[in-house]
Parts: C-alpha cells; sequence; structure tokens
C-alpha cells in the first residue's frame, strides 16, 4: 500500500482519493463529512463514468453493425452493378451487330429502292412505248384502209377499162366483119379494125394482169389489215397489262421509299440505344467505383465504430475524474499461468497494475469474455481475475481478491519496475520542458502566433502513402525540434523513437532515421520509414496526446509496416504551452 500511495501522489490524484487512501491505511482516523462527500462524489462519478463508458460500446457497436450491413448491402449492389455491367456490355456488343445489320439492310433497301425506280422507268416507258405504238398501229390501220379503198378505186377503173377494152373488141371484130363485106372497100377500115381489134386484146391482156396484181394487193391489203387489227387487238390487251405493271411498280416503288426510311429509322434508332447502353455502361462503371468507394467507407466506417468505443474510453479514462484505476498500468513482461474453467494456459503479461493487469495468452481469440478465472504470475502469486474485456493487444482484465502476502509481492514488483523507470521519466521531462521552452520561444519571438502554434487545420499532401499533413507550423517545428530530438535519442541505444505531437496525434518531426522521403508505390516502405508529418490517433497516439497527469507509461503493439508488430513501452509527458495543452512529447522502448 505504500507504493500505491507514492504512485498517487507522484501522479497528482484528486485530494479526496489520496485522502480515502489514507483512511484505509490508518481505520482509526475519523473522517470528516466534507471527504466522506467527495468520496461519495468519485464513487458516482466513478459509476457515471462507467455507465457512459457501457453505453458508448453499445452505442460503437450497434453502428459497427449498422456499418458493416452498410458495406455488405453495397458490396451485394456492387455485384448487381457488375451483372448489369456485364449484361450492357453484351447488349452493347448486340447492339453493335444490330447497327451494322440495320445499316446493310438500309443499304440493300436502298439498292431495291433504286431498282425498283430504273424498272418503274422503264415500266412507264414500255407503256409509254405501246401507246406510240397503238398510235402508229392506228395510222397504219388507217393507211392500209385508205390503201384498200384506193385499190378497190383502181380495181373499178380496171375493170372499166376492161369492159372498153372487150367493147373495142367487139367493136373490132364486127368492123372487121363490116369490111368484109364490103370487099375492096372496106379494106382499109379492117385494116383499122384488125389493128384496133389487137390494141384492145393487148388493153385486155394488160388490164388482166393489173387485176390479177390488184387482187393481190387486195389480199395482201387485207392481211395488213388482219395484222394490224392484231396488233392493235394485242396492243389494246397489253395496255391493261402494262398500266396494272405500272400501278404495281409505283407502289413497290412507294413500299420500298417507305421500308429505306423505316431502315434509316431503325438504323439510326438502335444506333442511338447503342449510344445510351455506352451510356449506362459508363453510368454502372461510375456507380461501380462510386460504390467501390462507398464499400471501402463503410470499411473505413465500420473500423472507426469499433474503435470509438476504446477511443471515447481512453479519452474518459485521460481525465483526472474519469480515470477509475486506482494506479496507472506500467509495462511489463512476467510470465505466468492463467487457469479458465478448468484449462490451464501459458500467459505474458504486457501491463500492470495494483488492481488489473494486460494478458497475451495462447489462443487469444479462443478465450471467453467476460469471465472469471485464476492467475499464477512468476514472482508474484495467485490472484483472482476478472476477464473483462478483449482486444487487438490481449486480454484486459481486473484482479479481485488477492492475500496479503500476494500484495505485498505485486507492490515489491511494481516498486522495482517504477525505479526502472526512473531514468526514462527523467529524461522525457526534461525533453519535455526543452520543447515547451523552443515551442514558447517561437511565441515570443513572433515567429509563430498561438493559433498557427495550434492550427488543427491539417492538409493532406498531396502524393503520399500513407498519407501526410501539413499545418501552418510545420516548417517552424522543423526548424527547432530536431536540435532536441535526436540528441535525446542518441543519449539511450535501447530508445526506439522520441518525437512530440499534438493532442490529436498528429507528429510533425520525427527523428531522421524515420523522416525520409517517401517512395512512390511503396506504401509498406513508406509506412516503417516515413512517420513524420502523419497522424497517429491510435490508441497509445491519443492516450500520450490527451495525457494530462505527469507522466503517462504505457505499452502497445506498434505497426512497422508490412506486417511487422512491435511492441513498446513509452513513457509520455504532456506538453503545454502559453498555458494551453500543445500535446504531448512520446520516448519509445522496445519492450
Amino acid at each position: 500500500m505504500a507504493f500505491l500511495e507514492r504512485r498517487m501522489k507522484s501522479h497528482a490524484v484528486a485530494p479526496a482519493a489520496s485522502d480515502a487512501i489514507e483512511t484505509a491505511k490508518n481505520p482509526d482516523t475519523t473522517t470528516s463529512s466534507p471527504d466522506k462527500n467527495a468520496d461519495d462524489v468519485k464513487k458516482e462519478a466513478s459509476r457515471t463514468f462507467d455507465a457512459i463508458e457501457t453505453d458508448l460500446h453499445l452505442a460503437a457497436s450497434a453502428i459497427g453493425r449498422q456499418a458493416e450491413d452498410l458495406r455488405q448491402r453495397i458490396s451485394d449492389q456492387g455485384l448487381v452493378l457488375e451483372r448489369i455491367r456485364q449484361d450492357g456490355e453484351e447488349l452493347r456488343g448486340q447492339a453493335s451487330i444490330a447497327t451494322q445489320n440495320a445499316a446493310e439492310l438500309a443499304a440493300s433497301i436502298g439498292e431495291l429502292a433504286a431498282a425498283s425506280t430504273r424498272i418503274s422507268q422503264q415500266v412507264e416507258r414500255s407503256s409509254k412505248l405501246s401507246s406510240d405504238a397503238m398510235l402508229i398501229a392506228d395510222e397504219a390501220n388507217a393507211g392500209v384502209l385508205d390503201l384498200r379503198a384506193a385499190i378497190g378505186d383502181i380495181a373499178n377503173v380496171v375493170r372499166l377499162i376492161s369492159d372498153v377494152a372487150k367493147q373495142t373488141n367487139l367493136l373490132a371484130l364486127n368492123a372487121t366483119i363490116e369490111a368484109a363485106r364490103a370487099g375492096e372497100a372496106g379494106k382499109g377500115f379492117a385494116v383499122v379494125a384488125n389493128e384496133v381489134k389487137a390494141l384492145s386484146v393487148e388493153t385486155q391482156k394488160a388490164t388482166d394482169v393489173i387485176v390479177s396484181n390488184i387482187e393481190r394487193l387486195q389480199a395482201s391489203a387485207e392481211a395488213s389489215i388482219q395484222s394490224v387489227n392484231r396488233v392493235i387487238e394485242m396492243i389494246g390487251e397489253l395496255r391493261p397489262t402494262f398500266a396494272t405493271v405500272e400501278s404495281a411498280v409505283e407502289e413497290q416503288v412507294g413500299a420500298t421509299a417507305d421500308i429505306g426510311r423505316r431502315a434509316d429509322e431503325t438504323a439510326a434508332f438502335v444506333q442511338k440505344v447503342g449510344e445510351r447502353i455506352g451510356a449506362i455502361e459508363a453510368a454502372t462503371r461510375r456507380a461501380e467505383e462510386s460504390g467501390g468507394l462507398a464499400r471501402d467507407a463503410a470499411g473505413r466506417m465500420a473500423q472507426a465504430a469499433a474503435g470509438l468505443g476504446p477511443r471515447f474510453t481512453m479519452m474518459i479514462r485521460q481525465s483526472r475524474i474519469g480515470d477509475r484505476r486506482i494506479a496507472d498500468r506500467l509495462p511489463a513482461r512476467l510470465s505466468g499461468l492463467l487457469m479458465l474453467r478448468g484449462e490451464n494456459m501459458r500467459i505474458e503479461t504486457r501491463d500492470i497494475s495494483n488492481n488489473g493487469v494486460l494478458l497475451r495468452p495462447e489462443g487469444l481469440e479462443n478465450v471467453p469474455v467476460p469471465c472469471q478465472g485464476r492467475l499464477v504470475l512468476d514472482g508474484v502469486g495467485e490472484i483472482e481475475v476478472h476477464l473483462l474485456n478483449r482486444s487487438e493487444n490481449g486480454l484486459h482484465c481486473s484482479f479481485g481478491k488477492m492475500d496479503a502476502v500476494v500484495a505485498a509481492a505485486l507492490d515489491k514488483r511494481l516498486a522495482r519496475i517504477m525505479a526502472d523507470y526512473a531514468g526514462a521519466v527523467k529524461r522525457a521531462q526534461e525533453g519535455a520542458a526543452r520543447i515547451e521552452a523552443a515551442l514558447q520561444g517561437l511565441l515570443d519571438s513572433r515567429r509563430l502566433t498561438v493559433n498557427d502554434l495550434f492550427d488543427t487545420q491539417y492538409k493532406p499532401i498531396a502524393g503520399t502513402n500513407p498519407q501526410q499533413f501539413e499545418t501552418r507550423a510545420l516548417a517552424r517545428l522543423e526548424e527547432v525540434l530536431p536540435a532536441i530530438l535526436e540528441p535525446i535519442l542518441a543519449s539511450d541505444p535501447t530508445m526506439a523513437f522520441c518525437a512530440a505531437v499534438d493532442r490529436n496525434g498528429y507528429l510533425p518531426v520525427h527523428n531522421r532515421a524515420y523522416s525520409k522521403p517517401q517512395k512512390p508505390d511503396d506504401p509498406a516502405w513508406n509506412a516503417a520509414n516515413c512517420r513524420n508529418k502523419r497522424i497517429f490517433d491510435d490508441r497509445a497516439g491519443l492516450s500520450a496526446a490527451r495525457n494530462t497527469r505527469p507522466v503517462l507509461i504505457q505499452t502497445y503493439a506498434r505497426d512497422m509496416g508490412n506486417g511487422t508488430v512491435v511492441w513498446m513501452q513509452e513513457v509520455d509527458v504532456p506538453l503545454t504551452v502559453a498555458g494551453r495543452h500543445w500535446g504531448a512529447f512520446r520516448t519509445a522502448y522496445k519492450l
């Protein structure tokens, strides 16, 4: 208990709590009413903060479940969008084929329309030619009829001539007979009569030839008339057919033109559909990208929600009234045995105090919490433990009943641990004082304003991974802090690093070994070697940054990137500048 009293005083524990401890040491001491009231207030505050912590854990768990549900829904939506995108790609391919086919169809219909137009022109020309042929046939028929009439007239004249010739022949015959009767006196007349008779005979022969020719002409004329009439009849029969064909061709041309227009419209429509499919596909890709970002954001929200409980718990416990621990946990690696429900498992401690311990057992994920068990620590003894919670750091336990011998052994071990940290505490306090003086000097020399020094508008530095940030005070801090940090780091070979952080865990200036320029596309290397200008708002980082007690000693697992985790122990001292809590000076050692 003596060690406990020294620890409480060294950490500026509230007077009421100190008085309560003194009363516990001296039961006969009479406690005044104000002390009782203060003790009651502290107990009530402790119960209140316990309730707040429980509610925060419940709220964080609910938020985490909702975030996980949201992430799952976004993932499901992403799968749907992926299927839509794949269907869109296939549909776009089909639309492209349809567009090509529609274009080819439109071209073919265009050629058909042109051919139909040519056919229509030929039909129209043929119809015109048939009409012209009809007119010519009519004219030929009229000419043949006129010829037949003329031939008839000629035949009539020839018949008249033939009749005259016949009469002349008869007259010549009669004249010959009369000349013969007249004797010698009629010889001259007989000669004339013979000549006339001969002439009439020749005339008769000529008329017979002419009649024969006329008959042939009449027969030819009749045949021509019949042929022309037949041509006229055939043309007359063809004209309705031409009219029907012409009408059908006109309808075909009109239908082909309409089909051509529709084919062009179809091709244009299919092309627009293809364009819309492309737009839908692009929108789907953007939706997939947005869904991916939302899924990542939901994942980060789930991680943030998972860290809300520990973070709020840490913030509450870093306040004087909200810290329900009787004593700080001190980093220590002690071996032991955890007896739990009939099973024994080897453990190693990470930190320990009079009222609790952080354990790293074998098969951490299989240990049920909450539950009760027994803990046997090497060099201390057997203690009743309550397993309260499980985190990535281990099992968080509080101590139950322990006998006086075990309590004395635990006090002795804690005193030895605290003595081991005396040099580290002094080194951290002296370093913090130098840093406070340097920051105050920046203000006094007006190289920085108070607002600049306490600037929390962290501006992301482009192209950095992990993300680095800058503030208005960064350049000045880079001027003054290395001269303080590097000698402190060099003073103890067991020290892993030392750095000043603000209240939000922003670490502007790190040791040179961890302040290398980042490499493009190598975040694992950057995480281990480029740790300056970053925000470390994990449990350990914020515990140090928000701590206002004289000293904070803690242990944690440090992620060095590329899957490397190193257990660290820290001695942290708060930094106060211009009467305001600026942050903390962190000094770390490998555990």
